[in-house]
């Protein structure tokens, strides 16, 4: 993942980054700008347990300074929007998805039971509402901002339910979304009527998900007015979604697995007309059996970028697993909502200023897969290396010794 002269210093390009970024959204206080530079800096190399303890071990603040610095609130989705319209490409869309964080402990805020898609259950934790913006010309995904779900006891007490509350949140942040992309991808949990019609009333985001196999969709009758009292004949028969009539939906992708039909149709469960995008698998020249069932509620979009876009949107998921194995999102020993909130929005916004400082300004023919674990095993090495320069007072002017020091600092890294 790393290229050119390894002594290419992407630690002062990093914190260079950084400093300009916040500036850039009106931190003006020395001491917090100073923090949150080496809070970045610190997450993409901590080793052990992302707790504060460990933060003042590998730091340069004590454990009181991070728990005083964790509590104030800081503006992530800003500072995130400001990195990737700098960093990003221009073709992009938003992505939405919650994700269980495990959790004990009865004092926590909003802890109660939330689904746990690697268990297939509900487990007593913690959930956060994943905002991502995908930069579909680079094929990666940079965070937004993470909100902590509430428990359904609460959301209960609130007179909500966890769709209904999804849906509120992404409206809360429309300005922000809406500025950056019109189109809001989220998986097929989301594709009901309680999420996908407010977010069409009350923003000016185009929604993109996946329905079910069985999903109730009808043609558009296409004909001349019946002439007879009533509302105007919409439907005209319902599509057998193992076996679409191919004559009413066009085919608008093709490649060696995949064909993907489009076409506008009404949704009965949505109660509104959707493009939709109908994607047979294929293999070895013949039709597995396998189908997915993508729709927009945009009708100009195209059934290949429909396709693609869904497709687009599982980085997210390899932005939560990066940051659930590299950058401690599950470590968290604090209880407080926002020191919470601080914390897994920290973890996720090192990853994403990791892929702005050694993947996205690599050219793409010179890529190879983002590798977090590398980008860990650096900033590890120079937390230990800049330690033992420090205590024995090394001069890194000497060519020798400067050598040395950055030949360990590549040491034990997967990819060179």
């Amino acid at each position: 993942m790393f290229y050119g002269n390894k002594k290419k210093d992407a630690f002062k390009k990093g914190q260079a980054l950084v400093s300009a970024i916040l500036e850039k959204i009106g931190i003006q206080n020395k001491a917090r700008k100073k923090f949150m530079v080496k809070i970045f800096t610190l997450f993409m190399g901590l080793g052990g347990r992302y707790n504060f303890t460990n933060m003042s071990r590998y730091g340069n603040y004590s454990e009181q300074t991070y728990r005083n610095n964790f509590e104030n609130p800081f503006d992530f989705i800003r500072f995130n929007k400001s990195l990737i319209l700098e960093n990003c490409s221009t073709h992009r869309i938003i992505a939405f998805d919650p994700s269980y964080i495990p959790k004990s402990g009865n004092k926590t805020e909003h802890i109660g039971r939330f689904w746990s898609g690697a268990s297939g259950k509900s487990l007593k934790g913690l959930e956060i509402g994943g905002f991502a913006v995908i930069d579909i010309d680079n094929n990666t995904a940079m965070s937004l901002e993470a909100v902590q779900t509430p428990s359904v006891k609460e959301l209960k007490q609130a007179g909500k339910t966890l769709v209904t509350h999804y849906a509120s949140i992404v409206i809360e942040r429309k300005e922000t979304l809406e500025s950056i992309s019109e189109y809001f991808v989220v998986d097929g949990y989301f594709a009901k009527q309680e999420f996908v019609n407010p977010l069409i009333e009350q923003t000016q985001l185009h929604v993109i998900s996946k329905m079910r196999k069985d999903a109730n969709l009808h043609y558009l009758y296409q004909g001349k007015p019946t002439g007879k009292k009533g509302r105007p004949k919409v439907k005209d028969g319902k599509i057998n979604m193992k076996n679409p009539d191919k004559r009413r939906l066009r085919m608008c992708y093709q490649d060696k697995d995949t064909k993907v039909y489009e076409g506008i149709v009404y949704s009965v469960t949505l109660k509104r007309k959707v493009k939709l995008a109908y994607a047979e698998y294929w293999r070895n020249g013949k039709f597995t059996g396998q189908y997915a069932v993508l729709f927009s509620t945009d009708l100009t979009l195209s059934g290949e970028l429909i396709y693609r876009y869904y497709k687009g949107r599982f980085q997210i998921e390899f932005l939560f697993r990066d940051a659930k194995q590299f950058a401690g999102l599950t470590h968290s020993q604090a209880r407080s909502e926002s020191k919470l909130h601080f914390h897994f929005n920290t973890s996720l916004t090192a990853v994403s200023i990791a892929k702005a400082i050694y993947y996205l300004p690599v050219e793409k023919h010179l890529r190879k897969s983002f590798s977090m674990s590398d980008v860990k095993t650096l900033h590890l090495n120079k937390i230990i290396a800049d330690r033992i320069i420090s205590n024995l007072g090394l001069d890194l002017n000497c060519k020798k010794i400067n050598q040395v020091y950055w030949d360990t600092l590549w040491l034990g890294k997967i990819a060179c």
